[in-house]
């Protein structure tokens, strides 16, 4: 009863916090940025919609395939859509609780693949957060550089970190659990082996990005998925005649804090198009920004809920498929 009610909690509170930031910001809009938000919608070219949420799914199908030159070392050869249902359900998960994704995504894996320990398997996914935080680094790198108002860009860029210190008893309350923890572990061998076969795992799977026999491939996906975080954002605001004309600074910090926003909140609901739109209406002098901000978020995010749903019905069903034959 109490873990479930924990588990509910740590869902309900971070989409109760989304769906308040979406309360703000529609609700601070004037009747007339209202007006056009209704009027985006309806007269939006639906054309780059599409065509931003096709390189979407490019890019999540080129992160799937990258995942295998991960798994070779450890003796796997999965199924491609294995790999691909197990991505969109965890993008599907991470739309609850942010960062869960990655621990939904090596279990879903590990259940439906024979012989795939979910402690290796999710090593291998630590070794893909450690390359995004790096590509997410240059990217950062490249915003900065074109920006003409640091301060200013900064500033926006750090509301989706404000509200969210951490006070000094919360670390020493997480020190004493630790060290408690660390007790139990050393004192309880059943509980020590397991702990020891846990990180063997992990440490197993993270190496196996110095086992790679395909850098080169590995490489070039990472790079066409970066490009198209960025290119598929610029895509999509072609739909509107307010953001059509975007220039490269505007599309890479509307990219950059659209993805700070993400990290914050489930899927970036309530900020991302807040931050958005304040970056490009501050910075850009974008008229009707609230509108692009809040097209784009909405298409995507209902594309990778379907998509997930789809996948959640599909794995099972092709496990049982290949099973069977």
């Amino acid at each position: 009863m109490k873990k479930g009610l924990i588990a509910a909690l740590k869902i309900i509170i971070p989409l109760g916090i989304g769906i308040y930031l979406t309360w703000f910001f529609i609700s601070n809009l004037t009747e007339t940025e209202l007006q056009n938000l209704k009027d985006a919608f309806i007269k939006a070219d639906y054309r780059f919609i599409i065509l931003g949420i096709f390189i979407m799914l490019a890019s999540h199908m080129s992160r799937a395939y990258r995942w295998k030159y991960l798994l070779a070392p450890l003796g796997h050869t999965p199924n491609f859509w294995k790999m691909y249902h197990s991505v969109m359900i965890g993008y599907l998960i991470n739309l609850t609780i942010p960062r869960s994704g990655e621990v939904a995504r090596a279990g879903y894996y590990a259940k439906f693949q024979e012989k795939a320990p979910f402690e290796k398997v999710f090593g291998t996914i630590i070794v893909e957060r450690i390359i995004d935080v790096i590509m997410l680094g240059i990217v950062m790198g490249i915003t900065l550089y074109f920006q003409t108002d640091l301060e200013a860009f900064n500033s926006i860029k750090d509301t989706g970190k404000s509200g969210g210190g951490i006070p000094t008893w919360g670390y020493l309350m997480a020190a004493g659990l630790a060290i408690i923890g660390i007790v139990i572990v050393l004192s309880v061998p059943k509980i020590k082996q397991k702990v020891t076969d846990i990180i063997r795992g992990l440490f197993e799977g993270v190496t196996t990005i110095l086992q790679l026999k395909q850098r080169t491939a590995y490489v070039l996906h990472t790079l066409f998925i970066w490009v198209s975080y960025v290119v598929m954002l610029w895509v999509c605001s072609f739909a509107l005649p307010e953001t059509a004309n975007l220039s490269i600074n505007a599309v890479f910090a509307a990219f950059v804090v659209g993805g700070i926003a993400i990290s914050a909140t489930p899927g970036g609901i309530g900020l991302y198009p807040l931050m958005v739109a304040a970056v490009l209406s501050t910075l850009y002098n974008i008229e009707n920004a609230e509108s692009f901000s809040m097209l784009a978020w909405t298409s995507l995010t209902v594309f990778t809920i379907l998509a997930g749903l789809i996948s959640l019905v599909s794995l099972p069903f092709i496990s049982k498929k290949q099973a069977n034959l």
